[in-house]
């Protein structure tokens, strides 16, 4: 994703429309008041929330130029489950996998296992992991039902890969208290120096001197876009401007 967004907008914000845009795309049906009522927050924050979800959305589309298909490990997750009970009769009942291989995917979504492995590799890796855990050995089940067995170097690198995974996963340490309270605080001032500008310069005045510097523009705007009348306009935003910007000046770096 484009991280300009997150650069201009507030973190939090991006991320819940993120989250909301993501429910969209896989086809799972949430509509907005329900995505902001599982919110941790009060009914005044959900409220505060759901207008700054449906504000960024089309933004975010557009930073993302359209492109809304993720590759993620839980598509080939699904697959897979699919194939050992269709493929692999050896083991009975594969959901009893679920539930641990879904707890391997969350906690390897906090490594950089993504940045390192293909989705499917890690869809497998969550399978293996969650089987030996167990007790259960489906080796055979790479070696037969993906055509491993005369491929051991193949085999042995696969392997590997997984074993490194779960390292990633023994080595991360969640962050502590006091360390999420001082990022939620970066977070909060983490936006760019214009929209900060603007945000401020827009409390600190008045809206009679909000209102004469929005006409200024709009009529600048107009000047530089229409022929007709264009001395006559020019003359006219100058003017507003001027007197807008001075009295900004005055009311905000004074």
């Amino acid at each position: 994703m484009n991280c300009l967004l997150f650069f201009s907008f507030p973190p939090n914000c991006s991320r819940l429309t993120c989250a909301f845009l993501a429910c969209k795309v896989d086809e799972f049906n949430v509509s907005s008041t329900q995505f902001v009522g599982n919110l941790r927050e009060s009914p005044l924050g959900q409220e505060k929330a759901l207008e700054q979800i449906l504000e960024y959305e089309l933004l975010l589309i557009q930073q993302l130029n359209f492109h809304l298909i993720v590759h993620n490990p839980y598509r080939p997750f699904e697959g897979i489950l699919i194939d050992l009970k269709t493929r692999y009769p050896l083991l009975e009942n594969p959901e009893v996998l679920r539930k641990t291989a879904d707890d391997f995917l969350s906690r390897v979504a906090l490594t950089d296992a993504y940045l390192l492995f293909t989705p499917s590799q890690i869809a497998l890796a969550a399978i293996l992991s969650s089987a030996s855990r167990a007790g259960i050995n489906i080796e055979s089940y790479l070696s037969e039902c993906f055509m491993l067995k005369e491929n051991r170097t193949f085999l042995a690198k696969l392997l590997e890969g997984m074993k490194s995974m779960k390292n990633l996963i023994k080595k991360y340490e969640l962050p502590r208290p006091e360390e999420v309270a001082a990022l939620k605080q970066k977070l909060e001032k983490c936006h760019s120096p214009e929209l900060s500008l603007n945000t401020n310069i827009n409390a600190s005045l008045s809206s009679k001197q909000s209102a004469c510097f929005k006409i200024s523009l709009n009529l600048l705007f107009k000047s530089l876009t229409c022929n007709r009348h264009s001395v006559e306009i020019n003359v006219k935003s100058v003017v507003l401007l001027e007197l807008s910007l001075s009295s900004i000046c005055k009311r905000y770096y004074c």
